[in-house]
């Protein structure tokens, strides 16, 4: 009897065990929390961000600016925010020097430049904010220019400090910045969260917007912007099934006379189509008055074409840099051993992007980045002076932020060729 009792005991109780073991190794990777900073790697990882900027000033204006944007969101906000607060400031004066490019990719980093000035800025003071958003051209609603991208961030964090009594004051901002076109409609999605419960002050404002669009100034891309407002705003229940048929009307009015306008392009024809969607289920009435009415908005369907997926080419040497990186720090190789192996990585990188060797970039391919903060998270108080041996100042400054991040804010750092076979430069899949 004794023996039947062990025997019952002992067997259950063993797989029992081993099972327990094997969850609690998986419950402790899984909620494992990142890695303590000390003070002193924290002063470290500032004094990074600061030398980088140093770094900066003597750089061309676009390198500076990508510099400065990269500077703005290393370490979480609270961080050195005396100093990113007058940064920000800065870069959006800087970016605004740059000369307005024909070339739609520039032109786009330019703006998202200014955009990003302004939004980060707005966490440390909202009100210069807008003050700076004020100071910029208009670009009458034909294309998402620099202060509608910026004004739906800063928008969020003026509400956040001044609460729904903030709204007419935003509201005066975008009146006057849609004069000639280019109210920021898409902003004011989320002057509408604030103001709701209060559905009638909600109801309200959506129509104190209606009736600046309803003057008819803006391009055809403010068009798409309010009718993207008039879906949200009803997805929310922010307004009236009036204001949202009267809404509706005016969007089907404005893209009618687009419509009768000039010779359309595939893009305009999309975002016509695009728009005239989003009246169908807020305004289902003013969509089928256009069904009878204007049947022309019906055929505006852009063939869709799927954009071209670029597969990076697969540095076989970095990847080596980086595996090899990653196994010393699995090993914990010694402090010499492991500068050492950082040093490999770090000269792949520097011959990569030395003096000339990638014109016209801005930041650094996935490879680089990576092993660079693989390299900050194995040796975060010796990696500033490793980084010297990138030679060229903007990639030098630039791979100094980086590593910053990881020093005052370390984190998980993946290998971006985890999951590619360099040979055939295919994913593979999960």
């Amino acid at each position: 009897m004794l023996g039947a009792l062990l025997l019952l005991l002992v067997l259950p109780v063993t797989a029992q065990q081993a099972r327990l073991v094997r969850v609690s190794r998986k419950t402790k990777h899984k909620n494992a929390s990142p890695a303590a900073v000390s003070k002193t790697q924290m002063e470290v990882a500032q004094q990074m961000v600061r030398n980088a900027y140093d770094l900066g000033l003597g750089l061309e204006p676009r390198q500076r600016v990508a510099l400065m944007t990269r500077l703005l969101y290393t370490m979480r906000p609270e961080v050195m925010a005396a100093e990113k607060k007058l940064w920000a400031e800065e870069l959006f004066g800087l970016a605004r020097k740059l000369p307005v490019s024909d070339s739609a990719e520039l032109d786009s980093a330019r703006s998202a430049a200014i955009a990003t000035a302004a939004a980060r800025l707005a966490g440390y003071d909202p009100e210069r904010a807008l003050e700076l958003l004020d100071s910029l051209p208009g670009e009458g609603g034909n294309r998402a220019d620099a202060r509608t991208m910026a004004a739906r961030l800063v928008f969020a964090a003026y509400l956040q400090t001044h609460g729904a009594a903030g709204a007419q004051t935003l509201l005066e901002h975008g009146r006057r910045w849609g004069e000639q076109g280019g109210f920021p409609y898409g902003a004011s999605a989320t002057t509408l969260a604030k103001l709701l419960p209060n559905e009638a002050a909600a109801d309200e404002y959506f129509r104190q917007v209606l009736a600046i669009f309803e003057r008819g100034q803006e391009g055809l891309s403010g068009v798409s912007d309010f009718a993207g407002l008039l879906e949200q705003a009803s997805a929310m229940e922010a307004i009236s099934a009036e204001s949202a048929e009267a809404a509706g009307r005016a969007v089907v009015a404005q893209l009618r006379t687009f419509a009768a306008g000039s010779t359309l392009t595939g893009a305009q024809m999309e975002e016509m189509a695009e728009a005239l969607n989003q009246v169908r289920l807020p305004a289902p009435r003013a969509y089928a008055l256009a069904r009878r009415e204007a049947p022309e908005l019906l055929e505006f369907r852009a063939a869709e074409v799927a954009p071209p997926v670029e597969i990076p080419v697969v540095d076989a040497g970095l990847q080596t840099a980086f595996q090899e990186l990653a196994e010393a720090m699995r090993e914990h190789d010694k402090p010499e051993e492991m500068r050492a192996v950082i040093a490999r990585g770090l000269r792949l990188v520097n011959g990569r992007y030395r003096a000339g060797g990638c014109v016209g970039c801005l930041s650094p391919d996935a490879q680089s980045w990576a092993l660079v903060s693989l390299a900050a998270n194995a040796a975060p108080m010796t990696i500033a002076s490793q980084l010297s041996a990138i030679r060229e100042p903007f990639w030098h400054a630039y791979f100094l932020a980086i590593a910053a991040q990881q020093v005052g804010q370390p984190t998980r750092v993946a290998d971006p060729t985890a999951h590619r076979v360099p040979e055939k430069e295919e994913a593979e899949p999960e």
